[in-house]
């Protein structure tokens, strides 16, 4: 499968196995540069670098923004579409490419004409395997502790417990 296709999937949802809700106390916060006045929806662009060691298990940095409950599609007597609140994925970056590199918007605000600033963190996740050896898509992520190791260049690390590091440079 190329790196292109495998891309897709993970964007899409599609493909992989189940992973474990993120814990913002695991994971770094991310704020954007611009400030939040009320008046629009700015939008900050950071580039991405992730590079990953050699070993240990399969492991990938992810970028998730906060939602709150709301109606997505409401048709004034009834709700069609109803969002939960909770943590979705942005950006992530897998180890199956040794270094990967992107370009991704973080709103400041957390919607159109709000002063309440958006909420994102990066986590960090490696796959456990399945105590009964059976295949990889009963496999879970479990996610871990990210550091943040230098300001500038902002640089976040972690490692999984079979000794796999992960390394994420952010610039702005």
């Amino acid at each position: 499968m190329s790196g292109n296709f495998l891309s897709l999937l993970l964007i899409f949802g599609l493909g992989h196995p189940a992973r474990e809700p993120v814990d913002p106390a695991k994971s770094a916060p991310l704020h954007s540069r611009i400030p939040c006045d009320g008046f629009g929806s700015p939008e900050d662009l950071l580039r991405l670098h992730a590079t990953y060691s050699a070993g240990g298990s399969d492991r990938e940095f992810v970028v998730s923004r906060y939602h709150t409950e709301r109606c997505e599609v409401d048709v004034k007597w009834k709700c069609l579409h109803h969002e939960k609140a909770g943590w979705r994925d942005v950006w992530s970056a897998p180890n199956t490419e040794p270094s990967a590199q992107a370009l991704v918007p973080i709103g400041a605000c957390y919607e159109w004409g709000s002063n309440v600033p958006a909420q994102y963190v990066l986590s960090g996740w490696y796959q456990e395997n399945p105590p009964d050896g059976k295949s990889a898509s009963k496999a879970i992520w479990r996610q871990v502790p990210v550091k943040q190791v230098s300001a500038q260049p902002e640089v976040y690390e972690f490692a999984d417990p079979n000794g796999g590091t992960a390394r994420l440079e952010i610039t702005r």
